[in-house]
């Protein structure tokens, strides 16, 4: 009765957290399309208070609350025009400054802009040196890291830069998590199997150390949730062609992302185009034109390939 009991508790979690979600959402649709060209600080804090400068406790809000939105908004370019309001607003806060930096370089990957990403990793990286705050700089580090997995590094690359981004600090926080997962991902995509798998049961150990805080925030980009070590496992076990046990359901459907990287996984790992295709066809235009999301299909694709499957609807799909 284990798995039976594990993935309801997964839903249940699930449940939770959207309810919280639900109730801690800050801008309502008007909202919504308001900071997409003024930012989050003058929604929050209206015009006034936006244009003098921000105080500490003030730009720690914008930044979590930026951290949620990059996470769950369907076209994440539109993000873009608010982000770079507030960068202006908040450009002598070296920690805000790193943070939102790091959200435009991940607009730019899932936008197929490599160029754009890596200058933007450049920034965010100075940054947050510049704030003093090691955790920080690991959290930069090790996204910069665990991101590149999507065709902006090479796998060597991506394990270099974990490697770097595992020097920042030894507590267990958020950025650690990112730069053992991109670790493990990384020797993963080079065929060390062995090494990979190793890899994922060293960020298995870390996840057990992690504090309650971090696990539990599930949606905004500064948590590392359970979910998160099932998107790991599921993606080396897709490189190897080994299934992840139940991982669409024990992943979170709140981010839409994720929860269709980790079903993509799924067909890659199986072989079944047909189930890719189904993933694909069940996203909107936007959704579909994401670069994380169409980089793993591509890689489910090749797998396809491999074993002789009929690829053509998914060729389709993709097309």
């Amino acid at each position: 009765m284990l798995p039976a009991v594990v993935v309801e508790k997964a839903e249940q979690r699930d449940g939770r957290a959207m309810k919280r979600r639900t109730a801690a959402t800050v801008a309502d649709d008007v909202k919504r399309r308001a900071f997409l060209g003024l930012g989050l600080a003058a929604v929050l804090l209206g015009p006034e208070a936006a244009a003098r400068a921000l105080n500490e406790a003030e730009a720690e809000q914008i930044t979590y609350e930026w951290s949620r939105e990059i996470q769950v908004a369907s076209d994440s370019r539109a993000l873009l025009p608010g982000l770079a309001a507030d960068l202006k607003r908040l450009q002598s806060n070296k920690r805000a400054v790193a943070q939102l930096s790091s959200y435009v370089a991940s607009i730019a990957v899932s936008s197929g802009d490599t160029s754009m990403a890596r200058r933007w990793w450049r920034r965010a990286r100075s940054a947050a040196v510049a704030s003093g705050d090691s955790h920080l700089l690991a959290f930069v580090a090790a996204r910069q890291a665990v991101q590149g997995v999507h065709g902006v590094y090479s796998p060597a690359q991506i394990v270099m830069l974990a490697d770097d981004a595992l020097k920042a600090t030894s507590a267990p926080c958020t950025g650690r998590m990112h730069a053992l997962s991109a670790r493990a991902q990384g020797l993963a995509l080079l065929g060390r199997d062995r090494q990979a798998r190793a890899a994922m049961q060293a960020v298995e150990r870390a996840f057990e150390r992690l504090p309650r805080d971090v696990t539990r925030e599930r949606v905004s980009a500064l948590g590392w949730p359970e979910d998160r070590l099932h998107f790991c496992a599921s993606f080396v076990g897709s490189c190897s062609g080994t299934p992840y046990a139940d991982a669409d359901r024990l992943y979170s459907s709140t981010v839409w992302r994720g929860h269709a990287q980790v079903q993509l996984h799924q067909a890659a790992a199986e072989a079944d185009a047909g189930y890719a295709t189904k993933i694909l066809s069940g996203l909107d235009d936007a959704q579909r034109k994401d670069r994380f999301v169409r980089l793993t299909a591509t890689r489910a694709l090749a797998s396809c390939n491999a074993r002789g499957a009929d690829t053509g609807e998914l060729r389709n799909a993709l097309a």
